[in-house]
Formats: structure tokens, C-alpha cells, sequence
């Protein structure tokens, strides 16, 4: 027996537990639990909406939502589940292992592939379902890679993608297995630790108990976001919506900027990490700023878009973006109205692609082309083969192109619409 069994704490909360399992059961079989619920943080709203849309739109759309509860199959598939998550806190004996408590929320292939196979027949048979992803799911671009399908495939797809995303956080931030760029992005906690799996197994019974007959996909969505929060990992809703709080005066000024006075449409100025938890900017990022503002002021473009998430340190206080902007107004004298900021990018494949998203959300033409200003060396690396291969492989697409070099600092980038196309296996930059 490890030493989390001899907790005597946690072993009289598990045997409370299964006083109340089956009771908790019959109630839920009969359909009469009745939960006294907490409104989720409101993180949790954009944490869903920017990893998994689908999810999001049918929690908001209750015609949907009623149809996908009502159907037996997927019923069926909610109900073993709430049966599984119940059953991993029927042993009064020990504190289970971490792998316990996760694996009842991940979906197996079998699964996945027998909702897939169940939304496409419900597609078939129901015009609503059918005007729900022609009306929001196509338009919201979130899945425009699948939009050349039909109709039915867009919606199976997208499930398959959420569902992948859900079990990438159930294994990164629950399991603790590490992710592509684990430096950067890996789970807060050391997960072999007693207080580690005892905070997740009660952070499982409070968010089960508060469950009253989910829809298929709820309690794997509502745990693996619930994962991303407790691990301070919500790095992709912070500072949303942008156009509200850091964005609002430039949102504002786009609508009276007349584009074609200019030649390039706005002048995206990439980061540079810090190293420690000292600085705010490094080195090369006031370089990279220097060299934006040369372009701006010679009148290239309208807008500086500065672009920077909690990248470098290891979960860092600061978004680089929001140090940049403050640098901009402060030494530059740039006015606030003329700065995009991007605080969620990790990558440069994700500076790219998220000042794209930005462009289109705000209405900057993108058949405008833009300016991408980094320092010679990341800018030689930006204008390579390598980097296109790279954004291929981690998003699957070009966000855009680079058409040609103006100086070694400078590249001309063409933005494309694909770069809406959501990416939960990055969640922290989905």
C-alpha cells in the first residue's frame, strides 16, 4: 500500500463516496439528480470556444443540444460513462492510480468512430442538424479544411478533431505525458505525487457530481478544460475578447482606415522570448521592434500587429505582445490606435496564423498583402523551405505565403483563409 492509502482524510471522503454511489446512480438511470450547480469559471467559455467550436456551438444552440441528448445510441454511450467515472471512486481501500481517474473521460477509437458514424445519420435525417453546420460550423471557418466535403463529413470530422483534442489534454495535463514542445507547454505539477492525484480525483468528483444526464461529449469537454484551468494552462482565453480590452481603440480605427492609400495592408513584428522571469523583452525582440517601427514610419501600412504569447520562461507571467505594445506607445510614440496586439502565439508558425485570424476578424482586406519584420537571422528562417515544411506538418496547412524578401529584416506575406482552422492538439494556442 503507497502512501496516499494511509491519508486518512482522503479515505473517508472515498468511503462517503461509495455510500452514495449507487444511490447517485439510481438517481441518474431514473433521470431525477438534481444538482445544485456552479457556474464554471468564465474562462471555461472561451477555453471551449477556441479549442473546440463544435463543442461550444451546440452548448449554445439548445434545439441541437436536445437532439443529440435524445438520441439513444449516443444516450447510451453518456450513460457508461457516467458509469465508469462513477466506479473510479468505489474503492475505499487506496488512493487509485493517476491513469484511474483519467481514463474513464478519454473517448477510445471505437468510440469516436461510432459517434462519427451516429452524427452523420442524424445529419441525413434532420434538416436542423443539417442548417447548424451550413449555418455555423462552415461559417465560422473553425473547420474550413473540411469544407469541400459533404455536409455530414464536415460534422464528423470536426467531433474527431475535438475528440482528439480532448484526450491530447486528458493525457498532457492530466496524465502528465509530455506534449511536442514539453519546455514550453507541459503539465504544471509533478504527477507522480499523492497531492497531485488526490487534487484530480476530487477535482473528478466535484464536476461529476454535478452532472444531471450529459450530452455524449460534456463531462470529457468539461474535465479536459477544467485540466487546462487547474494546471494554469488557459493561456488561449486569456486577454479575450481582444477587441473589448487591448485591441478596442485600434478595432475601432480599422473601420476608417482606407487600405488602398497604402501599400501593404499592416506590419506584423514577431517576438523574441525572454529567457528568465526578470526581463520583459529580450534582446532580439527590442531589435525586431526597432526594426517594425523603421517600416511603419516610412509608411508601409496603417497597423503594427506585435504578436507574442506566455511562451518563454516556462509558463511566464508576461505576454510578450502586451511588453511590445507597451514599448511601441512608450519609446516609439506610437499611437495605441495603430497597434494590434497578439497575445497567444507560441511559435512563429502561430504568429502568422493568429495575426491572419485577427486580420479577418477586424476586416483588414487579406488580399492586401502584408509585411513580416523579424531580425535577419528568424527572418531567414521565415522565408525558408524549412518553415514551410513546418507549418504543414504542425497546422496542416500554409497560414500564407511568403511572396518575396524586401530587405534581410523584411518579407511581403500574402495572409489565406485556411489559417482559421482550429488546432486543438495545441491548446494553448489551438
Amino acid at each position: 500500500m503507497d502512501r496516499g492509502s494511509k491519508n486518512p482524510c482522503f479515505i473517508f471522503y472515498i468511503m462517503i463516496k461509495k455510500i452514495t454511489f449507487y444511490a447517485l446512480l439510481l438517481l441518474y438511470v431514473t433521470g431525477f439528480a438534481q444538482t445544485d450547480e456552479v457556474a464554471p469559471p468564465e474562462v471555461y467559455q472561451n477555453l471551449t470556444s477556441k479549442n473546440y467550436y463544435l463543442l461550444h456551438a451546440i452548448e449554445k444552440n439548445k434545439e441541437i443540444k436536445k437532439i443529440l441528448e435524445e438520441d439513444e445510441i449516443l444516450d447510451s454511450l453518456s450513460r457508461s460513462r457516467y458509469q465508469e467515472i462513477s466506479s473510479s471512486f468505489s474503492d475505499t481501500t487506496k488512493l487509485q492510480s493517476l491513469n484511474d481517474y483519467i481514463t474513464p473521460y478519454k473517448f477510445t477509437s471505437e468510440e469516436i468512430a461510432k459517434v462519427s458514424s451516429r452524427l452523420e445519420k442524424i445529419y441525413v435525417g434532420s434538416e436542423k442538424i443539417r442548417n447548424f453546420v451550413e449555418n455555423d460550423l462552415k461559417s465560422s471557418g473553425a473547420y474550413n479544411l473540411y469544407e469541400k466535403g459533404r455536409g455530414e463529413e464536415i460534422l464528423s470530422k470536426a467531433w474527431e478533431l475535438c475528440a482528439n483534442g480532448i484526450n491530447h489534454v486528458l493525457e498532457t495535463y492530466g496524465e502528465g505525458k509530455p506534449s511536442q514542445y514539453a519546455s514550453m507547454d507541459s503539465v504544471s505539477y509533478n504527477v507522480k505525487t499523492n497531492y497531485y492525484r488526490g487534487a484530480i480525483a476530487m477535482w473528478s468528483d466535484h464536476l461529476h457530481g454535478e452532472i444531471n444526464n450529459p450530452v455524449f461529449y460534456f463531462e470529457p469537454m468539461n474535465f479536459a478544460r477544467s485540466l487546462l484551468y487547474l494546471n494554469h494552462r488557459d493561456e488561449a482565453a486569456r486577454y479575450e475578447p481582444l477587441e473589448e480590452w487591448e485591441n478596442k481603440d485600434v478595432f475601432k480605427n480599422v473601420q476608417d482606415i482606407d487600405f488602398s492609400k497604402y501599400p501593404y495592408a499592416t506590419i506584423l513584428i514577431l517576438g523574441n522570448g525572454p529567457e528568465n522571469y526578470m526581463d520583459r523583452l529580450s534582446a532580439l525582440g527590442k531589435l525586431n521592434i526597432r526594426l517594425g517601427v523603421k517600416e511603419y514610419l516610412e509608411g508601409k501600412a496603417p497597423l503594427i500587429i506585435v504578436s507574442g504569447g506566455h511562451a518563454h520562461p516556462f509558463r511566464a507571467e508576461y505576454a510578450e505582445a502586451i511588453e511590445m505594445k507597451k514599448e511601441l506607445i512608450e519609446q516609439y510614440n506610437i499611437p495605441e490606435d495603430s497597434i494590434i496586439i497578439e497575445p497567444h502565439a507560441r511559435h512563429t508558425t502561430t504568429n502568422l496564423r493568429n495575426a491572419t485570424r485577427l486580420m479577418i476578424k477586424y476586416k483588414i482586406p487579406i488580399s492586401h498583402p502584408s509585411l513580416v519584420v523579424t531580425n535577419p537571422s528568424h527572418s531567414e528562417y521565415t522565408g525558408s523551405s524549412q518553415f514551410i515544411q513546418r507549418c504543414l506538418e504542425e497546422l496542416g496547412y500554409l497560414p500564407g505565403v511568403i511572396t518575396r524578401r524586401m530587405n534581410p529584416s523584411t518579407l511581403v506575406f500574402q495572409p489565406k483563409m485556411e489559417s482559421l482552422q482550429q488546432n486543438p492538439l495545441d491548446p494553448l494556442d489551438p
